[in-house]
């Protein structure tokens, strides 16, 4: 076998404490941006309710996908789950939802992409359409090299101190411009109703929705039953950073935020800072992500070269993450505004999956 046709060399494997920078760099996402809007529709009371009470559900939920990958052999999605359980007939279907659900992911962090290059080069006026393509071609190269998510451990972990500099930057502003006399607060939001609650729940149900992925990181881990000890980190950096960006930005910006907290910031240096930053975490966000989709249709188109080295292993990666990132640029201009991108997704797939 010539040298070209070996297959990759093992890589050494993830500890519970990689997987928690790539828990957080998947599940910390922009969603938590849009919060100082929920608390807008919900008040603080029903907003950190929800925020705390997610939480253990996640961390139970991932214990039980752990003892699950440990005792039966062979689960290393979800799809696979569905084919020990269910049979084969329903094991094509839960692979066409789970990944439906990611690639609609990957096409709010793309429309998410083109806001931030917008906002980057807002005295320029680019369009949409025009912002988003730039992105496509900035991600292009990036997810066709990237092939294993233990290559991304440091980039995710480069990828949390963007998210809070972005924050950061966000609130400086905020705070140095000053909490408006106007602006009211609430502990339950005024005229509370069903609809509310829904859109709000929705966004925070997504912004704990990460364990589409679970069992494709315990596959690449050292010791996969450590999985759950991954929480003991990202834990405490999600459920803080969910309660600072929800209650903080309601409380300087009050019942009528923008869309983002970014967005929040008036025009200017730290605007444009912030966009940039947020620019940098949605790119790194689209090629983990876009890691896990590519390996996993590979496998199923050629589950014996998934992980082969020669030209045709690397062109049908290629192929494959160029495709999905082509059919994430169509979904942007279908659907150009992130928060009700968000919302679909969360309310009609984050739920039922997780």
């Amino acid at each position: 076998m010539s040298a070209s046709e070996q297959p990759i060399p093992a890589k050494p494997r993830l500890s519970w404490r990689g997987v928690s920078m790539l828990m957080v760099s998947d599940i910390v996402g922009t969603s938590v941006l849009t919060f100082p809007a929920v608390a807008a529709e919900l008040g603080y009371a029903l907003t950190v309710l929800l925020i705390v009470g997610l939480f253990p559900v996640t961390v139970y939920v991932s214990v039980l996908m752990a003892r699950t990958h440990v005792r039966v052999r062979g689960i290393d999605s979800l799809g696979s789950a569905a084919r020990r359980i269910f049979g084969p007939r329903y094991a094509g279907g839960t692979f066409v939802v789970v990944y439906g659900y990611t690639l609609l992911g990957n096409a709010s962090y793309l429309l998410v992409l083109g806001t931030s290059l917008q906002g980057v080069f807002y005295d320029a006026r680019l369009c949409l359409a025009a912002a988003s393509g730039l992105g496509a071609l900035l991600l292009a190269p990036l997810v066709v090299g990237l092939r294993r998510l233990g290559d991304s451990v440091a980039l995710c972990f480069f990828n949390l101190l963007l998210v809070l500099l972005c924050v950061g930057v966000a609130f400086g502003e905020l705070a140095a411009r000053g909490r408006p006399p106007c602006v009211e607060t609430h502990a339950v939001a005024q005229g509370l109703d069903f609809t509310a609650v829904f859109g709000g729940a929705t966004n925070l149900v997504y912004a704990y929705a990460g364990q589409w992925m679970y069992f494709e990181m315990m596959t690449e881990m050292e010791a996969p039953a450590d999985f759950p000890k991954a929480f003991l980190v990202s834990g405490p950096i999600m459920v803080s950073l969910y309660l600072l960006v929800a209650c903080l930005g309601y409380y300087y910006l009050g019942g009528t935020p923008a869309g983002s907290l970014v967005e929040s910031v008036p025009a200017g240096p730290a605007y444009r800072a912030a966009q940039g930053l947020l620019l940098l975490h949605v790119t790194i966000v689209y090629m983990v992500k876009s890691v896990v989709l590519a390996r996993s249709a590979h496998g199923r188109l050629a589950p014996a070269a998934a992980d082969a080295r020669d030209a045709r292993g690397y062109a049908r990666h290629a192929a494959l993450s160029l495709a999905m990132l082509l059919f994430s640029y169509g979904v942007t201009n279908a659907v150009p505004f992130f928060e009700p991108l968000l919302g679909l997704i969360g309310g009609v797939l984050s739920g039922p999956l997780n």
